[in-house]
C-alpha cells in the first residue's frame, strides 16, 4: 500500500517494541499510514482506538516528548446522555497514559466534572494484521503465513500468526477489569460516574515472538525512567548558557538511547531510525559510533563487536555478501528470515566496510583499548583484504558497487535512493560507481588504522596501509578534481567519467582528510554557497541540477548527519566561520522542529523569514546519526581531539558562535582518564581553562588539527 505522510505521527519506542499512532494516540484501523504497535519488525496491532460514547473525543494535549511513553489529555463532546440531559463540552477529562517496554501498558483515567452523575461508553477497539515491516511499506509478497482465529476470554484477546519463516507471533490484550462486552476486536466499558470521581482502565498488551527471551523486562515508567537517567548520567555532560541548545543535546542523546536496542541473542545495537529502519545498519552504526565517541565511547565497542560477528564469509551474490565485508542491514522480520528478502543479513553497501575500519581506528584513539583492537584483528584484517579485493573488482585503486542482488540496493553509498547519483545533466550514473566519499573513507581508515596497528606492533601492516593510504590520496585529488568548476566529483561512473554535479558528498572528503588542503578553501566555497546552503544547512544536491528536488530523498533534501560530518571537516581544515555559519543553521533547524529532535532529513528550501524548515512526510523520527549530529558538531566547534594512546586531549582552536558565550564539560573520558572543562567567549576569543584531568591525562591547546596535511 505505500507509505503516507506521518509528520503529525507520534512515537514512543523501547528495545525492539515501538507504537506509532496519529495525533490523537490511536491507530485506526485500516489506516494507510503505518500505524500500528511493531515488534521486530512486524505490526502486531494495526487498530488500536478509544472513543467515548461513538464520538471521538476532544484532543486537548498529546505528546510523546519522553520517547519511551506517550500521554494524551481528552474531554468529551457535547453529548446527549439518556433522560434528556446534556452533558456540556469539556466537563470530563480523559487521561490516557502508555508506556512502552517488553510490553505496552496503558492507564486510562476518566474523571467527571459536572455537579450530577453520568454514565459513558469507552469503546476499544483492537486488530492485528502481523504486517512484516515491509508489507507496510508497500512489497508485494510471494507467500502468506496462517492468521488463526483471535482467542477471546473474560479479560483478554489473544491474536496469533503462523509466518511462512516458521515463527509464531502472538498478541495479548488483557484488561485489569472484566469489560462489560468483549469479542475478537471491541472491548467495551460501561460505568456510571458520580460528580467528581474517577474511574480507571488498565489494559498490558503483551508481545511475543519464537524466540524471544522467555523472561521479559516489565517496565513500569518509572523504571524506564531511572534507565534514562542513568543513561544521561554516563554519557559526558555538555550544558552552556543557551537553554535551547541544552534541550537540543538532552534531546539528541536521549533519542540514541531511546534508539537502544538488543537482539534474540543479547547483542545490543542502536537502531537506524523509527519507524522504517528499526535495525541494525552497518553504514548507520558506524557513523554514529563516531559521532558519539565523545559522550559514550562504549556505543563504538558494541558496534563493533556485533559487525564483526556478522561479517560476510562468502560469496553471495543474493545477498551481494563478500568475504571481509561488513553488512549494509539486519532484519529479523518475517519475510527477510524467510529468505523471500535478503536482508537477514544483506551486504549491498559499499561504505559500511570502510567506515568500520575507521571507526575501530577512531575508537582506539578515543580509549587506548588494546584489548579490543586485538580482539577485533581478524575481522579487521579480513575487511582490509575485502578493500583490497573485492571493493575493488575494476583494480581502478578506487572502492566500486554494482548491484548483484535481483531484490538489492541499485545504489549503495548512503545516497542510496536510485536516483542518487547523477551528472549535471541529470543523467543517472552507470555502474559500477566510485563514490568521492567513500575513497575518503577507506583513506581515513588506512591512515588512522596505522598509527592504532604500530601502538600494539603490528608494524608491518601498519606501514602497508600508510603507504596505500598516502597513494590513494594522491591517486584521488587526481582523478576527481573537476577542473572547469574547481570542484571534486561525485563518482567516477563505469567508463572512468567522473560524474560531477554540485553535491556535498565531496564534504565528507573534508571530514577524513583525503581532499589536497590547496583545494579546501574552493571546495567550502561551493558548499556554502547558496547553490548547496539552504540556509538551515547543506543540500544533498545543488538547485542548479536538472533532478534537484527541495523534497526529493536524496536530491535536494538536508540531512543532518551529512551536515555534521561537513562541520567536522571544516573544523580539520581551519574554516571556522563556516563551522559557526553551519552550527547556527543546523541548531535554527533543531529549534523549529517538534521536542527539539533533528529528524533524518528535512526539506531543502531556501530558508525565509516566513517559516521553519519544510518537513520530509515519512521522514524517521528518531534517526540514529540524526540524532548524533549536533553532538559531533558540538565536538568540532570545542576542538576536541583524543590521543588516548599518548595520555592526551587535544584542543583544537576553540571557537564559540556568537550565539553561545559558555560551555561546561564533565567527564569527558579519555583511555583511564576523565577531563572537565570550562569554555568562555570573550569577545572574539574562546578561552578554555582545565577544571579537572584525571589518569595522567594531558590536556594540549594547539591551532591546527593533528595529521592534516597529508
Amino acid at each position: 500500500m505505500g507509505i503516507e505522510d506521518i509528520r503529525d505521527a507520534l512515537v514512543i519506542r523501547e528495545r525492539s517494541t515501538f507504537l506509532l499512532t496519529d495525533p490523537d494516540g490511536n491507530v485506526p484501523a485500516g489506516n494507510t499510514k503505518g500505524f500500528g504497535i511493531y515488534h521486530a519488525d512486524t505490526r502486531h496491532l494495526s487498530a488500536y482506538s478509544l472513543t467515548l460514547n461513538g464520538m471521538r473525543p476532544v484532543r486537548l494535549l498529546s505528546t510523546a516528548e519522553l520517547g519511551y511513553a506517550m500521554e494524551q489529555v481528552m474531554t468529551n463532546p457535547t453529548m446527549n446522555q439518556d433522560g434528556g440531559r446534556t452533558i456540556l463540552r469539556g466537563s470530563i477529562e480523559l487521561r490516557r497514559q502508555r508506556v512502552i517496554g517488553d510490553v505496552l501498558e496503558e492507564t486510562l483515567r476518566i474523571t467527571n466534572y459536572n455537579p450530577f452523575p453520568v454514565t459513558l461508553n469507552l469503546l476499544y477497539e483492537f486488530d492485528a494484521d502481523f504486517a512484516d515491516i515491509f508489507d507496510v511499506r508497500g512489497y508485494k509478497r510471494e507467500r502468506f503465513g496462517r492468521m488463526h482465529d483471535p482467542v477471546v476470554s473474560e479479560r483478554a484477546i489473544e491474536y496469533a500468526y503462523s509466518g511462512i519463516d516458521g515463527r509464531d507471533r502472538r498478541t495479548r490484550v488483557v484488561f485489569d477489569r472484566k469489560p462489560d462486552y468483549l469479542d475478537a476486536s471491541t472491548a467495551l466499558f460501561r460505568m456510571t460516574l458520580p460528580p467528581r470521581e474517577t474511574s480507571m482502565v488498565h489494559i498490558e498488551i503483551q508481545l511475543h515472538e519464537t524466540g524471544d527471551p522467555d523472561i521479559r523486562r516489565i517496565h513500569r515508567i518509572d523504571s524506564v525512567a531511572n534507565e534514562y537517567e542513568a543513561w544521561m548520567e554516563s554519557c559526558t555532560q555538555i550544558s552552556t548558557d543557551n537553554v535551547f541548545l541544552n534541550r537540543v543535546l538532552t534531546r539528541s542523546l536521549q533519542d540514541v538511547r531511546m534508539l537502544w536496542s538488543e537482539t534474540h541473542e543479547g547483542d545490543i545495537y542502536p537502531a537506524a531510525g523509527t519507524p522504517w529502519f528499526d535495525a541494525l545498519f552497518g553504514r548507520d552504526s558506524c557513523i554514529l559510533s563516531m559521532q558519539m565517541l565523545a559522550y559514550r565511547p562504549s556505543i563504538a565497542k558494541a558496534c563493533l563487536h556485533l559487525l564483526a560477528k556478522w561479517q560476510g564469509n562468502r560469496v553471495d551474490h543474493a545477498r551481494d555478501e563478500e568475504p571481509g565485508k561488513i553488512l549494509h542491514e539486519l532484519r529479523f522480520d518475517e519475510l527477510s528470515s524467510s529468505g523471500e528478502l535478503p536482508y537477514s543479513p544483506y551486504y549491498g553497501s559499499i561504505d559500511s566496510t570502510p567506515l568500520f575500519l575507521l571507526l575501530a581506528a577512531e575508537y582506539y584513539a578515543w580509549t587506548a583499548d588494546d584489548d579490543t583492537l586485538r580482539e577485533l584483528m581478524p575481522a579487521l584484517r579480513q575487511a582490509i583484504a575485502w578493500m583490497d579485493e573485492y571493493g575493488d573488482p575494476e583494480r581502478s585503486g578506487f572502492l566500486s558497487y554494482e548491484k548483484r542482488s535481483a531484490k538489492g540496493l541499485l545504489n549503495q553509498g548512503w545516497k542510496d535512493s536510485w536516483d542518487a547519483v547523477v551528472h549535471r545533466d541529470g543523467t543517472l550514473a552507470r555502474a559500477p560507481v566510485s563514490l568521492c566519499e567513500v575513497q575518503g573513507y577507506a583513506y581515513g581508515a588506512r591512515a588512522r588504522l596505522a598509527d592504532a596497528f604500530d601502538r600494539i606492533g603490528e608494524r608491518k601492516l601498519a606501514m602497508q596501509l600508510r603507504r596505500d593510504a598516502k597513494e590513494l590520496r594522491k591517486r584521488f585529488n587526481d582523478a576527481y578534481w573537476v577542473d572547469d568548476i574547481g570542484y571534486y566529483a561525485m563518482a567516477l561512473d563505469g567508463e572512468g567519467a567522473q560524474v560531477a554535479p554540485f553535491s556535498s558528498n565531496p564534504g565528507h572528503c573534508l571530514w577524513t582528510g583525503i581532499i589536497d588542503e590547496r583545494r579546501a578553501a574552493a571546495t567550502v566555497d561551493h558548499l556554502m554557497s547558496p547553490k548547496l546552503n539552504s540556509g538551515w544547512g547543506i543540500r544533498t544536491l545543488s538547485t542548479a541540477n536538472p533532478r534537484f528536488n527541495p523534497i526529493g530523498y536524496h536530491v535536494g533534501t538536508v540531512w543532518p548527519h551529512d551536515n555534521s560530518l561537513i562541520a567536522m571537516g571544516l573544523k580539520k581544515y581551519g574554516f571556522a566561520e563556516e563551522l559557526n555559519s553551519l552550527t547556527s543553521a543546523i541548531f535554527d533547524a533543531a529549534v523549529s522542529f517538534e521536542y527539539f529532535r533533528l529528524p533524518e532529513l528535512f526539506g531543502g528550501d531556501t530558508r525565509t523569514a516566513y517559516g521553519p524548515p519544510v518537513p520530509y512526510p515519512v521522514a524517521c523520527r528518531p534517526q540514529s546519526w540524526a540524532a548524533g549530529a549536533m553532538p559531533l558538531i558540538m565536538q568540532a566547534i570545542l576542538g576536541l581531539h583524543a590521543e588516548a594512546p599518548d595520555g592526551q586531549l587535544r584542543i583544537v582552536d576553540p571557537e564559540l558562535p556568537y550565539w553561545l558565550h559558555s560551555v561546561s564539560v564533565r567527564n569527558l573520558r579519555i583511555g583511564e582518564g576523565t577531563v572537565s572543562l570550562n569554555y568562555r567567549r570573550d569577545r572574539d576569543q574562546t578561552l578554555v581553562e582545565v577544571q579537572e584531568a584525571t589518569g595522567g591525562i594531558d590536556v594540549v591547546v594547539s591551532q591546527r588539527w593533528p595529521g592534516m596535511g597529508g
